[in-house]
């Protein structure tokens, strides 16, 4: 039976399951069992598949002293995985098993030397139609007008919109990443319903239309970067009627590994699709994310390492569509942003924390650890709004700090690290709109003296 689980369910895939909408009514009918053995019977495939074709994955199972005929299941693998600093540093041709008809590249939040993926139209194509799915199950209809505003530059996230669009087949207005006032100004001819892009892009946008007017949203969907619940309700503040959405992705998987439902309890992973894991859980479950891809032909990725900490949400309590689908938590860092140091094991996440309630700085900031006299000086650079007092956002940065995180204020109380808190005028931190990288790890240049 298993032999003909997977051909049979592709035939109905590829014939029958071509709309969002009789995707979305299978994959609600579908038994967390039945896709436990879908995804067993596709990754045993993908491990012979990438063992025959791919340089990469015969060298590294023959090194790891693995039998693809043997492999039924991750925990199979052993201590085996596909790092991102295995992309930079073997040739491409290593991982290719087909040719590649389309290629991107990403740097995620660490500096170097870029990583390049390779897809096939088809598996563009497909990926797309598991994207217009999810975009269904938000509410999204043929005669909506989606306005797009991804960065085209290398970056798969614009043709990851594209090719989740075209099954809708709605208006698809391709604004791409311009000038804020430009963007807003131009799309008033189109008066979108829909909006699409990178946070703090669309934060810009929206303070732009805040001054200038703003109509009617059914809904935003932002991905890229992550965002601040008080920065989401800002967003639905403007647009009225909007509720704002968020996906996560990354270039290596299209960009397409999970989405918010209406529920926005977690990122909904597409079991049919990947076979995803929690790497080494801590107490509350948080870990990295490690995947395989199984529907690649080009260039499949086998347990491949995030680097993205998240944890499983609980999936009992999901109502929408896509409820049988495993629901990922928000995303509180990444494994190259995680920074031991005298404040403790920071990240991102612990200053949205921090800054969760304090309206008057703007959601763009930046942490910097520097080398001190004798500690670590941790510095911190806000934006202060509507003529803040910066005295004021100083006593709530620690009233926050010593309510949220306790260990972090004893070591603070007791002089284990210095903390500055520097002021910058709106919109300097980010100046051009792009990625903010929020942590930066200074101390190695000054070691290096």
């Amino acid at each position: 039976m298993s032999t003909l689980l997977e051909p049979t369910f592709d035939w109905l895939d590829r014939n029958l399951l071509r709309s969002p909408a009789a995707r979305l009514w299978i994959a609600r009918h579908l038994t967390p069992g039945f896709i436990s053995l879908l995804q067993a019977s596709k990754f045993r495939r993908l491990v012979r598949y990438a063992a025959r074709h791919s340089k990469f994955y015969r060298e590294a199972f023959r090194q790891h002293g693995i039998d693809p005929k043997r492999v039924r299941c991750h925990a199979d693998l052993g201590n085996f995985f596909t790092t991102p600093e295995d992309l930079k540093t073997h040739p491409i041709e290593d991982f290719l098993c087909a040719p590649g008809e389309c290629g991107f590249e990403t740097t995620g939040t660490s500096m170097g030397i870029n990583k390049r993926v390779y897809f096939s139209y088809q598996e563009m194509f497909d990926y797309g139609r598991d994207g217009a799915a999810g975009l269904y199950n938000l509410g999204m209809r043929r005669g909506d007008v989606v306005l797009d505003g991804f960065d085209y530059s290398f970056w798969n996230a614009p043709f990851t919109a594209y090719y989740s669009l075209m099954p809708l087949r709605c208006l698809h207005v391709i604004g791409g990443f311009i000038e804020p006032q430009e963007l807003y100004d131009r799309m008033k001819v189109y008066r979108p319903n829909v909006l699409l892009g990178v946070p703090t892009h669309m934060v810009r946008v929206t303070e732009v239309a805040e001054k200038n007017g703003a109509w009617p949203m059914k809904f935003m969907l932002l991905g890229g970067e992550n965002l601040s619940e008080r920065t989401r309700k800002y967003l639905e503040s403007v647009w009225r009627g909007a509720r704002v959405y968020l996906s996560y992705g990354q270039t290596e998987n299209f960009g397409i590994t999970g989405i918010e439902c209406p529920e926005k309890g977690g990122y909904h992973v597409s079991g049919l699709s990947l076979v995803s894991e929690i790497i080494e859980p801590d107490e509350n479950g948080y870990g990295e994310m490690a995947y395989s891809t199984l529907n690649r032909k080009v260039m499949p990725l086998i347990r491949y390492r995030s680097a993205d900490i998240t944890r499983w949400a609980d999936n009992g309590t999901c109502t929408c569509g896509l409820k049988v689908m495993p629901r990922l938590d928000k995303v509180v860092g990444r494994t190259d942003e995680l920074i031991n140091c005298s404040m403790g094991n920071i990240s991102p996440y612990w200053f949205e924390e921090i800054l969760r309630d304090i309206t008057a700085v703007s959601g763009d900031w930046q942490v910097i650890v520097r080398r001190g006299d004798r500690d670590d000086a941790i510095e911190m650079n806000l934006e202060p709004v509507n003529g803040a007092n910066p005295q004021a956002i100083r006593e709530q940065v620690l009233a926050n700090i010593q309510a949220r995180f306790p260990d972090c204020w004893r070591y603070y109380t007791k002089g284990f690290f210095a903390l500055d808190i520097k002021f910058h005028p709106r919109h300097s931190l980010a100046g051009d709109g792009r990625k903010l990288r929020r942590l930066i790890d200074a101390r190695r240049d000054a070691w290096n003296k």
